[in-house]
């Protein structure tokens, strides 16, 4: 009775004990594993505050190591996502699903497409029952979803419980933007993001091809710098969203393994240039050159290793380099306004802006302040401001440029003036005796001379900007009238014959007003392109003398011949419209031919007079047409 007695009892102790431990644990799991409930009414949950994160130093458990760890390992998430920063190690994430009367379909989605290791497990009852592997250690095909981010489908039968485990690592930044979508939601998220990204993209290839044009037009190098340094910006985010691995480059895991930091120091790199060039750092002889320049070639060096380097220490590197790059570059703008250039006010303003956008995104990756919208997106915004005003600021730049060619054209006259007014002192104290007219003709010949010597040097330098048409690239009216006259005397001295082409852009009022200077100075280009290749001859001249009319001197040619050129011209302006990418103009000209052998020298003028109103006689036919002069046989008698 007793023994039986006591075996009941220690029966009961150890159930006692048992019951005991059984509710600690379930205390224990629950508390910690709670999980996200799944409701008929929510199709869109943020799992950041769900999770919970463990930090595998050696890489080397297994999920069933991490399942069963203790909870005193697991660090439960604050944030809406959690953001370890730059890490070596392998982190662990875990949430638990409970479907309790929602749908069966869901998507797990990472929206963050930088991660190299990716492994996540799906247990039912405790069990692994499905595996995903993926990352950029694979290929893009190798996805369960074909999206930039990663997507995974989990079918959740209503009433059932699901224990998500994801494995992580790389040289990435370790981030965990993860939420569970139904298929509806997902769309249409999906279908905002590509809208936001595609205007963003689209406006930084837009600004790059205009610039481009630009320089092509001017040969100014600040342009081109412009455009390497916005297709850089482009294509770092084009990789840091995505896009690139899905549309570029699918197959190249290696190449996608170091493109972020590859794109992040050419972006350094081409900022150096474009920041020196636009601010003439290297002339100044400006500190921040020297600086910024010592950052540039640190970029250049980790480019050149980075098939050496680990790509962790690459992106790494690249961002902490990249704020004290945007700080000099807007330190250079604010210092060159303080001197006196207005537009580098808006070039210090656009690095600021950039400058607060990239901070936050390196702040960001670094894991010093939290993942959100803003500081993820901060720089996407920042570039598109930076590249607007930036091009606003190269517009400045021409502007200003344009007033120097100004007040140098003034200083000319200037110098003009006082040559004049000493070379009439000289004349003047020739009467004056021998003893002082010596001494003070020799003084004033010094004056003169040096007068004389400014002058010549600032004839040379406006008789270089004056020959040629900053537009099209031909000839200006300067340069045109001079040869006109040299081409007549030498027709004259020769008994030949000289034909002259008056060419007129049928209308240019209606292009400049319809699609803007831009436009119309392009299609002003394209027509002068035209001219060139028809009309080679090393004799030829072209010339643009007017805002919309070009003359083409035709030496040694007859009417018949200058009617052939002409005709062959007008077809090919015709011949198709002129397309500049964002628009198409349909152009015509207006040609008027004059053909005359000179029997008088220096009687040029009445030549293109002849021609100009050959040329207005089309015009108010209609245009689009080519038209003879009336009379040449008057010409010559006139002549």
């Amino acid at each position: 009775m007793t023994i039986s007695s006591d075996g009941e009892g220690v029966d009961g102790v150890r159930k006692g004990w048992w019951w005991v431990v059984l509710l600690l644990l379930g205390f224990t799991t629950g508390a910690n594993a709670a999980g996200v409930g799944l409701t008929a009414a929510q199709a869109d949950y943020d799992l950041g505050y769900h999770l919970e994160w463990l930090r595998d130093s050696g890489g080397s458990l297994s999920v069933h190591e991490v399942r069963d760890a203790a909870p005193s390992r697991w660090t439960q998430g604050d944030t809406a996502v959690p953001n370890l920063g730059y890490s070596d190690d392998t982190i662990w994430f875990r949430v638990r699903l409970n479907n309790w009367n929602a749908g069966e379909r869901w998507y797990l989605a990472i929206n963050y497409p930088l991660i190299r290791n990716l492994d996540v497990y799906v247990l039912r009852a405790g069990q692994v029952a499905q595996v995903f592997q993926t990352g950029d250690r694979y290929e893009f095909a190798a996805r369960p979803v074909a999206h930039r981010d990663f997507i995974f489908p989990l079918t959740i039968l209503q009433n059932e419980t699901l224990d998500v485990y994801l494995q992580v690592s790389g040289p990435y930044a370790l981030q965990m933007p993860l939420r569970l979508l139904d298929e509806r939601r997902m769309l249409q998220q999906d279908s905002l993001a590509a809208l936001a990204h595609g205007l963003f993209f689209g406006f930084v290839l837009v600004m790059a091809v205009y610039n481009l044009f630009l320089f092509l037009g001017t040969r100014e190098r600040s342009y081109l710098y412009y455009v390497l340094f916005s297709l850089s910006i482009g294509m770092f985010q084009w990789v840091q969203q995505g896009f690139a691995y899905q549309l570029f480059w699918p197959s190249e895991v290696a190449w996608q393994n170091r493109a972020t930091g590859l794109f992040i120091h050419l972006s350094l790199i081409s900022s150096f240039f474009f920041v020196s060039e636009f601010l003439q750092l290297r002339a100044t002889g400006s500190w921040i050159y020297r600086v910024f320049q010592v950052i540039a070639w640190c970029s250049g060096l980790i480019f050149l290793l980075s098939p050496w380097i680990g790509e962790f220490y690459v992106m790494r590197i690249g961002v902490l380099l990249s704020v004290p790059a945007c700080l000099l570059a807007m330190v250079g703008g604010w210092s060159s306004w303080r001197s006196g250039r207005s537009d580098a006010r808006v070039f210090a303003a656009a690095w600021a802006i950039f400058l607060l956008g990239v901070f936050l995104l390196a702040l960001n990756k670094l894991g010093i302040i939290p993942r959100n919208f803003v500081t993820e997106h901060g720089a996407e915004v920042g570039t598109v401001v930076e590249l607007a005003l930036l091009a606003l600021a190269l517009a400045g730049r021409i502007n200003r440029e344009r007033a120097q060619r100004i007040v140098l054209e003034q200083q000319t006259r200037e110098l003009e003036r006082s040559a004049l007014l000493s070379k009439e002192r000289a004349l003047e104290l020739e009467r004056l005796s021998n003893e002082h007219l010596e001494r003070s003709v020799r003084e004033r010949t010094e004056d003169l001379h040096r007068a004389l010597a400014e002058l010549s040097n600032v004839n040379r330098k406006l008789e270089q900007l004056s020959t040629q048409d900053p537009v099209t690239g031909v000839g200006n009216e300067n340069s045109f009238l001079k040869a006109l006259a040299q081409e007549w005397d030498r027709a004259y001295r020769n008994s030949e014959e000289l034909s002259l082409l008056v060419v007129e852009l049928d209308g240019y009022r209606d292009i400049l007003m319809d699609y803007g200077q831009v436009a119309a100075e392009e299609c002003l280009k394209s027509v002068a392109d035209i001219l060139g290749r028809t009309i080679c001859r090393p004799a030829d001249v072209i010339a643009r003398y007017g805002d919309k009319v070009f003359g083409v001197l035709l030496p040694g040619t007859s009417a018949a011949g200058a009617r052939f050129l002409a005709e062959r011209v007008a077809d090919q302006v015709g011949e198709k419209p002129f397309d500049f990418g964002i628009c198409q103009i349909c152009a015509s000209i207006s040609v008027g031919i004059a053909s005359v052998q000179p029997t008088r020298p220096d009687h040029y003028r009445e030549l293109l007079l002849s021609a100009e109103s050959a040329v207005y006689v089309a015009q108010n036919n209609g245009g689009n047409q080519i038209q003879q002069a009336l009379d040449p046989s008057s010409l010559r008698k006139n002549s």
